[in-house]
C-alpha cells in the first residue's frame, strides 16, 4: 500500500466521517477504499455492457435483414408478453 493525498470538498469530508462515526466504516482511509471499490466495480460493469451491447449489436447485424416488421403485430406481443402499458 502506498500514502497518497486526496483533497475532497467539506461535504465529502463530513459523509465520511459521519459514516465512520455511523459504523459503517473503521476508518476515513477504509471509507475512502470502498468508495474507490465501488467506483472500479461500476467502471467494470460500465465497460462490460456496453462491450456486450456492441457485440449483440454485430450479431444483429451479420444476422442480415429481418425482412419486413408489422409493428401492429409486434406491439401486441410485447404487451402480451410484458404487460401492456
Amino acid at each position: 500500500m502506498s500514502d497518497t493525498l486526496i483533497k475532497v470538498d467539506e461535504n465529502r469530508v463530513a459523509a465520511l466521517k459521519a459514516a465512520v462515526s455511523a459504523g459503517g466504516a473503521v476508518s476515513v482511509e477504509d471509507a475512502v477504499e470502498s468508495a474507490v471499490d465501488a467506483w472500479l466495480v461500476d467502471q467494470a460493469l460500465s465497460r462490460a455492457s456496453d462491450e456486450a451491447l456492441q457485440r449483440i449489436w454485430s450479431q444483429g447485424v451479420e444476422s442480415g435483414d429481418a425482412g419486413a416488421l408489422d409493428f401492429t403485430a409486434l406491439k401486441a406481443e410485447a404487451c402480451r408478453v410484458f404487460g401492456a402499458p
